[in-house]
């Protein structure tokens, strides 16, 4: 690890007295309690809340999101007439997941929907004028768009014109002034009340379903027959949450705990074909496994290929076809590491030079023909790399597309509007946005983009920070200590797994490998092992040293024992 890069420690700060009140109070050990705490848990019955993660309890009305009430009862009006549905799904791993989660329903109750997801390359994000005049020719009457609609006024304005009404379920940050749609249902709009604004578009399709499903119901629309059970949707939902990358905490924390368990259990052809694919086996699912297995071979459709085919993969009621797309998402999946890594080896290396003679507070990285399915992957390697507020811009056909990754401290959008005479689209939000920009800006685009960073980050903010929950002897690493913690999964973003530290532990053994280095480490004669990945050789920490290190903590299971195992974040020599 660069010397310019090593991180730096920072134990949260609790008031022990009130950690203490929270564990009695709540029957919580000590430990929980104070992670908790640390976590903005104040609250006993939010607190409760997480914990439980009841779908019954704890889910907020759909009726409370602004719009949902007319977004419902003109869908309804749909169904009930017999009224022809399209459904425009954006192409990224929300948008396709949402999509099949409506189309799922609707064929469900009795509705023959037909979607649409624009192609990356061909038609770009959100709506076109031309893809809602196909679909109005094929003889839709309304189309409820999911993960895009929100900054497309003109194109909806335009579709109210040759008779097309749409909804508009979306979750990006709102304009000023909201499209003409019949409904447009987005927990950001000023005017929702909401409680909850982190859910990606799966989620929200997902309630538009439970809205859905209440209306239909009050309508007689059951009757004579029974309605969906809507959790088992809450498999795609999963997909989308976790590789969407929302925070996991209220509203998505509760979906994917039951989700998760639905991704277990799931007979859905497309749901089983992937899972093969990805080789992961029957059985529980978990969080990592959505966002590093599956998550990414869903994505690399829209990436590389076409999005529509998650789509078709997550609605058909045919295993064959399931198994052959899902073989096709393999496939995508393999092509876009490819690029990837060809596309990251460049972007590398320009940033390398550029920090290595510039002194750099930001990283403005440009190539021509690189493949706009992979820039944003690449520029979060290179945030992980330098740890810089990163932009990464590909040029084909002389328009260039960039997608940007940001760290602690610095607003990514704000920065964009600082920069915005140089750009001729972007959008986004604190941590992460996307841009549209003529070749002939980059070089002043790029030195507006290091001013703003300049202004914002000191140099002490261009370290990454490791904030770690609780200090922690090794004669504490108990498999009891594990089953405390399951309490707080699924681990995520919004929801990351505790750190912890233990100080002045001798180096007992040190292994290198291919993908890291394995630690036997020793406190106060208790022996703990330990693995960091992503390091080599030059790593610290030689057999006979003292050390500091900070951990996650996992099972390791091997020959029928279980033991508790360090997932080494950082390590420095003990003072």
């Amino acid at each position: 690890m660069p010397h310019d890069l090593a991180k730096r420690w920072r134990l949260k700060p609790s008031d022990e007295a009130a950690v203490q009140r929270f564990a009695d109070e709540l029957k919580l050990s000590p430990l929980i309690a104070r992670i908790l705490t640390l976590r903005g848990f104040i609250d006993n019955d939010a607190t409760r809340c997480y914990l439980s993660s009841s779908l019954r309890s704890d889910l907020p009305s759909p009726f409370d999101m602004a719009d949902m009430d007319a977004a419902v009862d003109r869908i309804v009006a749909a169904v009930t007439n017999n009224e022809q549905i399209g459904i425009w799904g954006d192409y990224d791993v929300d948008g396709t997941t949402g999509a099949s989660v409506l189309v799922s329903f609707l064929r469900e109750i009795g509705a023959k929907p037909f979607y649409h997801v624009p192609h990356r390359i061909e038609e770009g994000y959100g709506l076109n004028v031309e893809g809602l005049k196909a679909l109005k020719e094929r003889g839709a009457g309304l189309v409820i768009t999911v993960d895009c609609g929100i900054s497309n006024a003109k194109e909806v304005a335009a579709a109210n014109g040759f008779g097309l009404d749409l909804v508009v379920v979306d979750h990006h940050q709102p304009p000023e002034v909201l499209p003409p749609a019949v409904a447009v249902v987005n927990p950001h709009r000023k005017d929702c009340r909401f409680p909850d604004k982190g859910m990606c578009a799966a989620g929200l399709a997902f309630y538009l379903v439970i809205g859905l499903r209440a209306k239909l119901r009050e309508a007689g629309w059951f009757k004579h027959g029974v309605a969906p059970d809507i959790r088992h949707f809450l498999d795609i939902v999963t997909l989308g949450t976790i590789a969407d990358m929302v925070p996991l905490r209220g509203v998505n924390r509760t979906l994917i705990k039951r989700g998760l368990a639905e991704l277990g259990i799931s007979t859905r052809p497309g749901v089983v074909a992937l899972k093969k694919v990805a080789g992961i086996p029957d059985g529980d699912v978990t969080a990592g496994q959505v966002g590093f297995r599956l998550g990414p071979r869903i994505n690399a459709a829209g990436r590389v290929d076409y999005g529509i085919k998650v789509v078709e993969l997550l609605t058909t009621d045919s295993a064959e076809t399931a198994q052959r797309i899902a073989q096709e998402l393999e496939e995508h999946n393999l092509e876009r590491r490819s690029i990837e890594a060809a596309v990251q080896q460049q972007a590398l290396a320009q940033a390398e030079a550029a920090i290595t003679t510039g002194n750099r507070h930001s990283l403005v990285l440009a190539g021509e023909g690189w493949h706009p399915g992979v820039l944003g992957i690449v520029a979060s390697r290179v945030v992980e790399r330098f740890y810089r507020p990163t932009v990464v811009i590909g040029f084909n056909d002389g328009v260039g597309k960039g997608s940007a990754r940001s760290i602690r401290g610095f607003h990514m959008v704000e920065a964009f509007h600082a920069c915005a005479g140089h750009l001729d689209k972007f959008g986004g939000h604190e941590f992460a946005g996307g841009l549209s920009i003529r070749p002939e800006q980059l070089a002043p685009f790029a030195e507006a983009f290091e001013q703003a960073a300049r202004r914002t980050l000191s140099v002490e903010q261009l370290s990454p920070l490791l904030e770690i929950d609780a200090q922690l002897d090794f004669s504490q690493l108990t498999l009891p200590l594990m089953r405390e913690l399951e309490v707080m999964q699924p681990f995520g973003v919004g929801n990351p797994e505790p750190v912890f530290m233990t100080f002045n532990a001798e180096v007992c053994e040190r292994k290198v490998f291919s993908a890291g280095v394995r630690f036997r480490l020793r406190q106060d004669g208790k022996m703990v092992s330990g693995v960091i990945f992503g390091v080599g050789d030059e790593y610290p920490g030689q057999p006979g040293e003292s050390i500091d290190v900070a951990y996650r903590l996992a099972e390791n299971q091997w020959n029928g024992n279980t033991s508790v195992e360090l997932k080494i974040a950082d390590m420095r020599l003990a003072k």
